[in-house]
């Protein structure tokens, strides 16, 4: 009020400060990556780029959340809300792969406990079941019928180094369609070491890299060709299996042959 009796206005310079702070710009794009971290989190092999926008988001979200509990910024909740959800998109990509990588060492378990398992049914005890039949050059398998067709001495591969090549024929005994990459898997053996896929510029006579990946209907019958790397000419052990089986007496199709 001055002299005259005239009351002044007098300014509200809290609220104009508190209308002029503008909400975080980090709690935003922080929310923006933790919504983007959590979808991609359920997606496997991209949920990599799930851990790194959810580190990114963390790391944006904290500095918004720390600005806007002192003040300098609003939308608390907004940044709370970000933190939450990279964290959570982190969590997810972690749990996802771990649950990735447990299947495929179940996968692999079984397909090596058949090989021991065919490899130690000569000291099986009187009175005990073989706990994994083997059968010789031709068979049946929980998902296929399979027979070893030849092992070969070929060309060589990228290295230079000297090959075999082992032909089988498959059936697809399914209800659905199959290749033999993803229901079957091929190990070959020399002097009582695993072989090394070979890899060639040139491909030899009789090799088809793609029969591997092609799909059969069911009941439908076709042909793979594998190479391997050798290390001397000796005879080589060739073994094919279901890829992934439950059974202990899950069956074997194995045979050595000459080179």
């Amino acid at each position: 009020m001055d002299e005259h009796g005239t009351t002044q206005p007098v300014a509200d310079v809290g609220s104009g400060q508190r209308a002029n702070r503008g909400i975080t710009i980090c709690g935003v794009v922080g929310l923006i990556l933790g919504i983007i971290a959590v979808i991609l989190s359920f997606i496997p092999i991209i949920n990599n780029a799930a851990a790194v926008l959810g580190f990114v988001s963390a790391v944006l979200a904290l500095v918004g959340t720390v600005a806007a509990f002192r003040g300098k910024r609003d939308g608390k909740v907004l940044s709370v809300v970000a933190l939450v959800l990279s964290v959570l998109g982190i969590v997810i990509t972690l749990a996802m792969q771990q649950a990735a990588v447990d299947a495929i060492d179940d996968a692999l378990g079984a397909g090596s406990s058949q090989q021991e398992q065919g490899a130690d049914a000569s000291g099986v005890e009187d009175g005990e079941t073989e706990a994994a039949p083997v059968q010789d050059s031709e068979g049946d398998l929980q998902s296929a019928h399979v027979r070893l067709v030849s092992a070969v001495s070929s060309g060589n591969d990228y290295e230079g180094n000297p090959t075999v090549l082992v032909t089988l024929e498959w059936t697809n005994t399914t209800d659905s369609n199959a290749s033999f990459a993803s229901a079957l898997q091929t190990s070959v053996f020399q002097n009582g070491h695993g072989l090394e896929t070979a890899i060639y510029v040139d491909a030899p006579e009789g090799y088809d890299a793609n029969s591997y990946l092609a799909e059969l209907q069911p009941g439908a019958t076709g042909t793979v060709s594998l190479g391997y790397v050798l290390e001397d000419s000796s005879p080589v052990e060739v073994q094919v299996s279901d890829l992934i089986s439950f059974d202990d007496d899950a069956p074997m199709i194995s045979h050595a042959f000459e080179l």
